[in-house]
């Protein structure tokens, strides 16, 4: 009786399991995330991967005095108000590292202060509520609302009058406002200068080969080759336009200025738009699909390989 039982149970579980692996439509649809796309095409390093691998931020125990930080926001100000009233007026200027000290503490657990100096000669503290060796131990260690100048100055040697081909439209102005952009082209770069914050320290100028006297810039962080918007993410040694003989001079202008048009391949589409955030296989009447979503409203649909609708 029992083993009839557990007979019926077993042949119970394995339909369950075989409706479970039955297909069902949408949603039981694969979905490829933009992150799978990027882990897979950084199995192998590349050179733009390589290139700014030795630029980053210093830890603690490397800082010496005299170590400078550009203030990016003048929301700085209220991290010093209640140690020294002179903390005012400090955005864009440049503050000096001096020494990591031992700050009173109320549970005894221990705090540290770092010590800045402003232009002015006016000493700041900045309060971290841990200890003075445990600070010293973190492999990363920001002041909010600056930039470490050192990594700066760093992409600055090594990129200033280099050519690249960039590979993001996200363009802006030197005063920072939003402005259209191509992608592709080859761009020289001017300089390298302190960016808006820790995430992107770094505020690149430079200029399209094919119009020298327009001058734009792009936000870049220097946190390693698998940080957002990182050098290998933004610029290419290499004309990409080589690696695709077979697309037309028609499309490449498209991709160039972030268009598509039906008819287009997906390796045109990404070359246009980068890679989407979601891509779903979905089943229709008329056959399988494949929708790539990009975020605000932003897809494209492919029929056998082929662009066949969009919006943008």
């Amino acid at each position: 009786m029992i083993r009839s039982s557990a007979i019926r149970f077993f042949s119970a579980a394995v339909a369950a399991a075989a409706l479970t692996g039955c297909f069902t439509g949408i949603e039981s649809t694969p979905r490829i995330t933009a992150g799978d796309v990027r882990r897979q095409a950084a199995a192998t390093p590349t050179p733009e991967m390589l290139f700014l691998a030795s630029v980053g931020p210093q830890p603690p125990a490397a800082w010496t005095s005299g170590k400078r930080f550009r203030v990016a926001d003048s929301r700085i100000e209220r991290l010093f108000a209640y140690t020294d009233g002179r903390a005012d007026n400090l955005e864009g200027a440049t503050l000096s590292f001096e020494a990591f000290e031992d700050a009173p503490s109320l549970t005894g657990e221990g705090a540290t202060y770092v010590a800045l100096t402003t232009d002015r000669a006016d000493t700041l503290r900045y309060r971290i509520d841990s200890p003075r060796q445990n600070v010293l131990e973190r492999e990363r260690l920001e002041i909010p609302f600056t930039v470490e100048m050192l990594p700066v100055e760093q992409a600055d040697s090594l990129m200033r009058s280099h050519i690249y081909y960039i590979s993001t439209p996200l363009w802006r102005r030197t005063d920072g406002r939003t402005r259209p952009g191509k992608r592709h082209i080859p761009v020289r770069i001017l300089s390298v200068q302190p960016g808006t914050d820790g995430i992107y320290p770094a505020a690149v100028i430079f200029t399209p080969e094919q119009a020298p006297a327009d001058t734009a810039m792009v936000m870049m962080s220097l946190s390693g080759d698998k940080a957002p918007r990182s050098f290998a993410t933004i610029f290419s040694f290499t004309n990409p336009r080589d690696r695709y003989p077979r697309i037309t001079d028609d499309v490449w202008e498209l991709i160039v200025n972030s268009r598509v048009e039906t008819g287009m391949t997906r390796d045109e589409c990404r070359l246009a738009l980068g890679s989407p955030t979601r891509t779903e296989q979905i089943p229709t009447r008329a056959g399988m699909i494949e929708r790539w979503s990009y975020g605000e409203g932003i897809y494209l649909v492919f029929e056998d390989g082929m662009l066949s609708s969009f919006r943008l």
